[in-house]
């Protein structure tokens, strides 16, 4: 997955990239559990403050889902 497909503001960009990457480059199950947690509370936390949508947010929480599952499957091999 790539950062451009996320549609955010310009501030909320580069925290979602940097999430994104460590999700990616985790090396446990327990560190992808966990970024796929922060990213969770980074989607509520902008959707909360009226930063996107919650359509906006359910979108980007399923970004960073399947992530995570992409991950979690990898580090489980």
């Amino acid at each position: 997955m790539t950062s451009e497909s996320f549609d955010l503001p310009v501030a909320a960009l580069r925290p979602a990239e940097k999430i994104l990457r460590d999700i990616e480059t985790a090396g446990s199950l327990i560190l992808a559990v966990k970024y796929g947690a922060k990213a969770h509370g980074f989607v509520i936390g902008l959707t909360c403050a009226g930063v996107i949508t919650g359509e906006q947010g359910e979108v980007l929480l399923l970004q960073f889902d399947r992530a995570t599952e992409r991950k979690l499957r990898e580090l489980s091999m």
